[in-house]
Order: C-alpha cells, then structure tokens, then sequence
C-alpha cells in the first residue's frame, strides 16, 4: 500500500509495493533462445520505482530499470504512467522520458499546466542534467565535449542514431571519473552533461566517440537488440555487451520551480550494478 501523502514540500521515500512484479527466467548459457515472439506478460520489468519528491504540483520519481515510461509497443500495461495512474488518482503528465532500461529520475507534473511550464524550462535548456555513465574501454581525455549532428538510420525493423553532418545538433559534456579493468576489459565510469535533449543522445555519442556505453544492446551490436526483444535476455549476450542492463542513470536534476521559484536539486543514487566500477 502507498503511503499517506507528506506534508507541502517534504519529500517522501515512499516506496510502491508492487502487485505486477514478471517473473525474469535468462537464458542458460550455451543454449540458443526461441525466438517466438513474446507476449506482453513474458517480458520483465521492474515495478519497485521509488518517490523521492513530491509537492501539491509534481513528483519525482526514481525509476528502475528495466521499465518503459510510456505506453507502447508491447507494453500496453507494463510502464511507468500505468502504475502511477494506478497508484495516484489524479492526472499523469511525464516530462521529462527515459529509455526503458535507463534507470533514474523522471520528473512527473500532477497538471497539465504544470506539465507545459516544466516543458518550457527543458526547451530553453534552463534545465541542468547529470548522468553518471559505465562504457567500455578508455576516454583519450579527461573531460571534454562531444558535438556531433545526429541523424536516424534504418537497422532492421527499428531506427538507431548515427552522425549526420546535416542531422540535429547535439552536444554532450563528459568528465572521467573512474577507470577499472575487469577481465582484461577496461571500463570507465563517467559523469555525463547533456546540453541538448535529442533521442539517445548520450548513448549515440558515446558509441560513436569510441566508448558505448555497456549493456547497449542497440549501440554495440543492432542484432542481439532484436534478439533481446523478440526472446528476452539469454547469458550468451554478455561477452559482447559487457552487462545485463544499460549502465546508464540519471542521478540529478537542477531546475527552477515553476510555482515557488525555488531552485530544486534532485538527486537519487547509483544502483547497485554500478558498484563494481568503483563508485
């Protein structure tokens, strides 16, 4: 059950009970997954997302991975607005979205005026994001900035960024935090800045710099994507992807609050997957 609603401005660490938890079965190493098409009660996700703010105006949610924010596709019930429609009897507006197996904040507004004056603060870019990211392999610098045009290419039946020099503009801010080796692998545990919003942004640049992030299963190899999708997660997959899940988080949003004009610093912590990269 959820908890009572705090008081005007206190944050809550309400922690939602879940009541559509999937059953995850991988696959056992060194056998081939069907590949039948799975049915929306097949596929896993996490439902244990967590409150970490909310007000009379929006929340702020926690969000694990893997779990798809929107309806869509297959995951008509499944998702995060499901649940929190469940969960919440009043209306739902996403802000900002995150990739189903991105873990981190999602801003949520509780109005749709409120949706549309959060959304302004994003298109103007008065919004400041961080993300904390784990890639294979070793950056050439420090900190830098990656300005790369990003355009869509058709792979299969589905569409992945690629560079464009005549493609949107994107800008991505990066600083290394820790580097580590495992195996013979070497990974780097990075602070990521996005300037601009597009569609997999952090993740295209990333790939295309050098560096994907690990888990990306679209980024590293387009085929075990399709593979994951159509049969699910089988442990084969992990010598080349390097992780189950994509190790991507969105740990903190820096915003004005629309309503009380207070400058609202929102963070939520790694999970645990991050750990082994020394954090």
């Amino acid at each position: 059950m959820r908890q009572a609603k705090p008081k005007h401005l206190k944050p809550s660490n309400t922690e939602r009970v879940s009541q559509h938890r999937a059953v995850h079965q991988p696959g056992a190493a060194g056998a081939m997954p069907s590949l039948s098409r799975r049915t929306e009660e097949e596929f896993y996700v996490r439902t244990d997302y967590k409150i970490i703010y909310e007000d009379d105006w929006l929340l702020v949610i926690d969000k694990p991975s893997p779990l798809p924010v929107h309806p869509g596709g297959r995951f008509f019930t499944k998702n995060l607005v499901s649940f929190l429609r469940e969960d919440f009897k009043y209306p739902i507006h996403i802000v900002n979205r995150l990739d189903s197996e991105t873990s981190g904040i999602v801003l949520v507004a509780k109005s749709g005026v409120m949706a549309g004056l959060l959304g302004r603060e994003f298109e103007f870019r008065r919004v400041e994001k961080h993300y904390a990211a784990l890639v294979i392999g070793r950056r050439p610098e420090r900190s830098g900035c990656v300005e790369l045009p990003l355009g869509q290419q058709q792979e299969g039946r589905f569409r992945m960024r690629c560079h464009d020099p005549l493609g949107e503009t994107a800008q991505t801010d990066y600083e290394v935090v820790h580097e580590s080796e495992q195996n013979g692998e070497f990974f780097t545990l990075m602070k990521i800045y996005p300037r601009t919003g597009r569609m997999h942004q952090i993740r295209a640049h990333l790939a295309l710099t050098g560096t994907p992030i690990a888990g990306d299963k679209i980024y590293i190899q387009p085929k075990i994507y399709e593979c994951y999708i159509e049969a699910g997660w089988h442990e084969d997959m992990l010598a080349v992807v390097k992780a189950r899940r994509l190790m991507l988080h969105a740990e903190r949003l820096i915003f004005k609050h629309p309503v009380t004009d207070r400058i609202m610093n929102i963070a939520c912590e790694m999970p645990g997957e991050f750990q082994f990269a020394g954090t």
